[in-house]
């Protein structure tokens, strides 16, 4: 009946519904039309040409794109073992660092870093830099030391996460990203933000898919048996061990396979 009205800007049935699953205020939340546009947005509100980024290589590509279209420099670190060299990041990080993007698990590689980790990281970052934490693939983790990334935002004010309906939820198509932050950053990102860009199905649909954890456990119980049965064949020694719903496989001979 209320798809003829335009949405609610800012989205505030499904930020209250967050605010309650997370247990953190609504005035820091914000919603994208899925994690692409809060990336966007993000980048757009904070960097300017020549501006510097950090992130990894072989990561989510969005954080690269975005930042080359507002003519911003970016420091892309190798892998190590697959995963985020973050001691490596580190290294690449100085006062005038913009903004710093790590993938957590990392897509494409399914790898993740653990909370001592991160908690190390981020108390060497300069704390007036903003770290941005993507955990898109947070609800197929099944690893006891993963980041309780949400208490380490109670330390640090420049940690902020990233979460999305696209995957364990099963929403990709109704574009429903948001990030968590502080209420200073998320007042300056939402001047980037349309007035209109969740609609009011996308936001329905998330709040009903928040309500049905017991399906969420379901989903994400049967990902974890049947991605455990990967590791058990003879050729599993050329796949890195994986936090999401997808597998990667080392192979040297990628040119003779495509």
């Amino acid at each position: 009946d209320e798809l003829y009205y335009y949405p609610e800007t800012g989205s505030p049935l499904l930020r209250e519904a967050i605010s309650q699953h997370l247990g953190v205020d609504a005035s820091r939340i914000l919603f994208g039309a899925g994690l692409d546009e809060v990336i966007l947005m993000i980048s757009r509100a904070v960097l300017t040409p020549g501006d510097k980024i950090v992130t990894s290589e072989a990561t989510f590509g969005q954080y690269y794109h975005n930042a080359i279209v507002e003519s911003a420099h970016v420091v892309q670190v190798p892998l190590k073992n697959g995963g985020f060299d973050l001691e490596g990041i580190l290294n690449e990080v100085d006062d005038g660092t913009s903004l710093v993007w790590l993938c957590n698990p990392n897509n494409p590689t399914g790898t993740y870093f653990n909370h001592d980790e991160l908690k190390g990281f981020l108390e060497r970052v300069p704390s007036h830099v903003p770290v941005l934490i993507d955990e898109a693939y947070f609800e197929f983790v099944t690893a006891d030391d993963y980041p309780d990334t949400l208490k380490l935002q109670e330390t640090f004010d420049n940690a902020f996460l990233l979460r999305t309906f696209s995957k364990a939820y099963g929403l990709a198509g109704l574009r429903v990203g948001y990030v968590v932050a502080t209420n200073e950053a998320i007042e300056k990102w939402n001047i980037i933000r349309p007035p209109f860009n969740v609609t009011r199905l996308s936001e329905y649909a998330a709040v009903a898919a928040l309500e049905d954890q017991d399906y969420l456990k379901e989903i994400t119980a049967k990902n974890a048996k049947e991605r455990a049965k990967f590791y058990q064949i003879p050729q599993s020694k050329h796949f890195l061990p994986s936090q999401t719903n997808f597998v990667f496989v080392q192979t040297n001979k990628s040119k003779e396979l495509y």
